[in-house]
């Protein structure tokens, strides 16, 4: 079975089901023709960027067609090296997730919760140029 094809199918199963943990999920990929094992989707659940909310799995991953925008993003600087960024309830690890595969200079790492995103940065230079790339990557 193609690696690229049961990533699709898990993000699809994840998006359409309350699953909580990989023993449920297992269960339902079996039923939908996928034998694999737990390790495996151990795996694939990192491969995707799986996180859990409210104790269950949510994809923050980007499928084809699917947009990139989130309920809303305001920010705010703390200090010369972080910007924090707030989002809708439940759309921070999604907005992270872009954010941390967009790759922008300037960026050292981010932390996501369920509403809110610490973005650090090198500087105080780097804020307005990072703060204008992340705001391009959800227009």
């Amino acid at each position: 079975m193609l690696e690229q094809n049961r990533l699709s199918v898990i993000a699809d199963v994840i998006r359409g089901n309350k699953v909580g943990n990989q023993h449920e999920l297992k269960e339902l990929l079996t039923n939908k023709g996928f034998d694999t094992t737990q390790s495996s989707i151990s795996r694939d659940l990192k491969k995707l960027g799986v996180v859990k909310v409210d104790g269950f799995y949510k994809t923050p991953c980007i499928a084809p067609g699917e947009s990139s925008k989130v309920d809303r993003l305001d920010a705010t600087t703390a200090g010369d090296n972080l910007i924090v960024l707030k989002t809708g309830p439940g759309n921070a690890n999604r907005a992270g997730f872009i954010i941390d595969r967009s790759s922008i200079p300037g960026i050292l790492g981010t932390i996501a919760g369920d509403d809110t995103i610490f973005v650090a940065v090198a500087n105080r230079q780097q804020q307005a140029k990072v703060l204008r790339k992340i705001f391009a990557l959800f227009d």
